[in-house]
């Protein structure tokens, strides 16, 4: 046993110096796993401290599958085993359970070996087929790591400290939550449609401001809405205390604090004084806007900086609308830490180690260049932090559900290629790129036939077995993973232009490319418009997105083949569909869908029983079954009608809506209006056929 009495005399000096500036501190323990180990066990104590590793060698490890799953806890010290493989999002996650005056423990092999060392972690960024013997993450994250002002005790160096400073004495400041909790209790008791918005990095007392002001509503029935109960435990908690109450984690009721999931509220629209909805940036947005239409009073809370997502796009997509829509609204933002002291070290490392802080510097040149556009390797991208930061930040910005994890992915995933845009060198536009396929005939043949299903190649495999031709595996394809445009760059046809160069750039090497997103109306407009097609619609939303999964596709060879029968059979299953499965999807979703089919010959029979129909004094339900099949037949008919006609026609007639509710939907007066309404959309129609 080796005498590690001078790194417990440095941990002990540390503790007392963190104790008075009521602060946080990372210590580094890197060399090989043995000494880590050994160490670690000689300077931890095992009461409260939460130790996160696939390894026994350490007392009471654990190792989570899910991030959720390390949420919510305070922990006096925890320890983070990256030699169990370093996951930015279970890092960042457990930082955020350390309580004041604690210390993350990070055990890593010695930092110029970071580069190479086989982290096990890089697997979880290989598609099947893939292996890489070196990280970029990891080796930026050893270059940024190195200066920073934290402890570091190394098998190979001794025990070196970067000169961490302490302000001792701090107080916390706890107004800021208090205005928090009064303007909860406002939107209770005041009057209705005056939503409110709480903003808040992590340990900011965010969650108990909720608990707090449910505990001084005690006549309100208060109901908590959040994807994961655990993460409402810590406003159970101070609910419980506040009250003098028992608290028992495993129950979702507590006096007059209800918890219920977004989708079961959503499904049973339950009553409630108030609504309070935490972490509302890792809920879609089309669900969160149910809810402010349906419940009056009505609080949404979120960490915008955080470690499931850093909710940017929440931001703008939700907030925004928030703002236009409700004039008497309010936000509240809170910046003063609850948990700790303002500047904590650890809190800033972590930041800083895995780009949480990076902001998207938006374009504000009146005269805009030309886009110049290029691709960056990850190499590239891991050299120049500036740019690392934009792309961080851009791609954040466009989509509300990105994660930590991202990082990670942008700099080590072999299968991606980045392009992007810049306009007057300002970055405008990113673009990142999988590239999938390339499988042996044998493992296709097995993924065909359901027996494999292999990491990654996520378009290779639908297309495959939507087809049953192998080719979409042995091939090579290229799939749009993400693509960002500059928020006040949006119409000026940027998208359009980096998609194209995009093309360019790997048709020589792809035979197809394509794209997996939520299905949206606007969405689906511009890759439709951009020549791609829609070959599947996922029969059920989408938990994260709250939309049917759409891939549309673009042929880049002579693989056209394989294409064609896709649309003509999707065609098919969407026309079925519309009866059954997708009876409630939105109607301008459903037109754009229609004007991406082809037109076939309407038959002879079918033309000439609704030329006779139409001269008739036909009903509602005599001609639908022959209007259903004209449109089946010529799907353009419907793309010049009216939005009023196209409307009533898709939910009427394609959907099979009932009267009550199409004149509930177009605002009719009754079934007399819906009949004219309906019979002048079917003239309408007729003249176009």
């Amino acid at each position: 046993m080796q005498d590690y009495k001078r790194y417990k005399a440095h941990l002990n000096e540390l503790e007392q110096q963190l104790a008075g500036a009521y602060h946080r501190q990372l210590v580094l323990i890197t060399g090989s796993p043995a000494w880590c180990y050994e160490i670690l066990n000689s300077l931890i104590d095992e009461n409260n401290t939460l130790v996160v590793s696939k390894q026994c060698a350490i007392k009471n490890s654990y190792w989570p599958t899910r991030t959720h799953q390390i949420l919510g806890q305070e922990f006096a010290h925890a320890v983070y085993d990256g030699f169990s493989g370093l996951h930015p999002d279970k890092l960042a996650a457990l930082a955020g359970t350390v309580k004041a005056a604690g210390i993350l423990f990070l055990l890593l092999p010695e930092l110029d070996d970071l580069t190479s060392w086989q982290d096990p972690a890089l697997s979880t960024v290989q598609s099947h087929g893939q292996n890489i013997n070196y990280s970029i993450f990891n080796q930026r994250f050893a270059t940024i790591i190195k200066p920073l002002p934290a402890f570091h005790f190394s098998e190979k160096n001794g025990c070196i400290s970067n000169n961490a400073s302490y302000v001792m004495h701090n107080k916390i400041d706890y107004e800021p939550q208090q205005n928090c909790i009064e303007q909860i209790i406002k939107v209770a008791n005041g009057r209705a449609n005056r939503p409110l918005l709480i903003n808040a990095d992590r340990g900011r007392g965010k969650s108990a401001a909720l608990g707090l002001a449910a505990a001084k509503l005690a006549d309100k029935k208060v109901i908590i809405s959040s994807t994961q109960f655990k993460a409402t435990h810590s406003s159970f908690k101070h609910l419980a205390q506040e009250l003098s109450l028992q608290y028992n984690a495993e129950h979702k009721q507590l006096a007059n604090l209800h918890y219920v999931a977004p989708d079961a509220l959503l499904n049973t629209l339950p009553e409630c004084d108030l609504l309070l909805v935490d972490e509302a940036a890792a809920i879609p947005v089309p669900l969160l806007l149910q809810m402010l239409a349906h419940y009056p009073r009505i609080v949404f809370a979120s960490t915008l900086v955080g470690y499931e997502g850093n909710g940017r796009g929440y931001t703008i997509r939700f907030s925004n609308y928030i703002k236009a829509h409700y004039k008497a609204s309010k936000v509240v933002t809170l910046d003063e830490p609850l948990r700790f002291a303002k500047h904590d070290p650890l809190e800033q490392h972590i930041r800083t180690l895995l780009a949480l802080d990076a902001q998207y510097i938006e374009l504000s040149s009146d005269e805009l260049e030309q886009p110049v556009h290029s691709e960056i390797t990850q190499q590239s991208l891991g050299n120049n932090e500036p740019l690392l930061q934009q792309v961080i930040a851009l791609l954040a910005l466009a989509h509300y559900q990105s994660s930590v994890n991202d990082l990670r992915q942008l700099l080590d995933a072999p299968s991606q290629r980045l392009f992007i845009s810049k306009i007057n060198n300002q970055l405008v536009g990113v673009c990142l790129i999988a590239i999938e396929g390339g499988l042996s005939e044998e493992l296709a043949l097995q993924i065909i036939s359901g027996e494999r299903r292999p990491q990654g190649h996520l378009m290779a495999q639908a297309l495959s077995q939507l087809s049953f031709n192998n080719d979409c595996l042995t091939q090579l394809s290229a799939r749009v993973v993400r693509i960002a445009i500059d928020p006040s760059s949006h119409n000026i046809g940027l998208g359009k232009k980096l998609l194209s160069y995009c093309e360019s750039q790997v048709k020589s090497q792809c035979s197809w490319l394509g794209a997996s997103f939520g299905a949206t109306a606007q969405l689906l407009n511009f890759w439709q418009n951009l020549g791609f097609d829609t070959v599947k619609l996922g029969y059920q939303r989408d938990k994260s997105t709250a939309e049917h999964s759409a891939l549309v596709v673009k042929c880049l060879s002579n693989k056209s083949t394989i294409i064609q029968p896709l649309k003509k059979q999707f065609k098919s299953d969407f026309f079925y569909g519309l009866l059954t499965h997708f009876k409630t999807l939105d109607w301008q979703l459903v037109s754009i869908l229609i004007e991406g089919f082809s037109d076939e010959l309407i038959s002879r029979e079918t033309h000439e029983r609704l030329a006779l129909l139409t001269k008739s004094n036909f009903t509602q339900f005599s001609i639908s079954a022959t209007l259903w099949q004209v449109v089946n037949q010529s799907p353009s008919c419907i793309s010049q009608l009216t939005e009023s006609d196209k409307q009533l026609l898709i939910k009427l007639v394609l959907q099979n809506e009932s009267n009550e509710k199409v004149i509930q939907h177009l605002g009719l007066l009754g079934k007399k209006k819906l009949e004219n309404q309906f019979k002048r959309a079917i003239k309408n129609l007729t003249s176009t056929i």
